[in-house]
């Protein structure tokens, strides 16, 4: 699992790297055809693991629960009362990695509650759920790369 975390933590840096010459204004605007922005991605990123480790790994959240709500699957940017702060999207995408390795090497999710993902992949421990988030997070990569060309 060492790997994993290593090879999730490149992701994550990739995706700065992807959007730092990037103009606020840039950012936060929604490309035709898309419903969210890249504010948002980046904010999902971090938000998506609190729930498929932590809530189904029976560990509380490691971000406020409403940073959660506004980023989660099925929300959109049209929807928040202000936009999110990116500073701290940031602080979250190094801190909240770190963290997961860390309570995941001291063994803080032995019990996981399996779950059924809409990608109809069954999610029966937080090895899966560390896998598939993985995976998630590399989609969003390359949403990322392709919604930066028409910003």
């Amino acid at each position: 699992m060492k790997f994993l975390f290593e090879a999730q933590g490149t992701i994550r840096s990739n995706m700065w790297k992807a959007v730092q010459a990037l103009s606020e204004e840039q950012l936060f605007r929604i490309p035709d055809g898309y419903n969210n922005n890249l504010a948002w991605n980046l904010a999902h990123v971090v938000a998506t693991p609190q729930i498929l480790c932590y809530k189904l790994g029976n560990q509380g959240f490691l971000l406020p629960q409403s940073f959660i709500d506004a980023h989660k699957k099925d929300t959109s940017p049209r929807d928040w009362k202000q936009p999110v702060d990116l500073k701290e999207v940031k602080e979250y995408f190094d801190f909240t990695l770190h963290q997961c390795q860390i309570d995941y090497e001291a063994g803080k999710f032995s019990t996981f509650t399996p779950y059924t993902t809409s990608a109809g992949v069954e999610l029966k421990s937080i090895e899966d759920a560390l896998i598939y988030n993985y995976g998630h997070e590399n989609l969003h990569y390359g949403v990322i790369l392709a919604m930066r060309k028409l910003v």
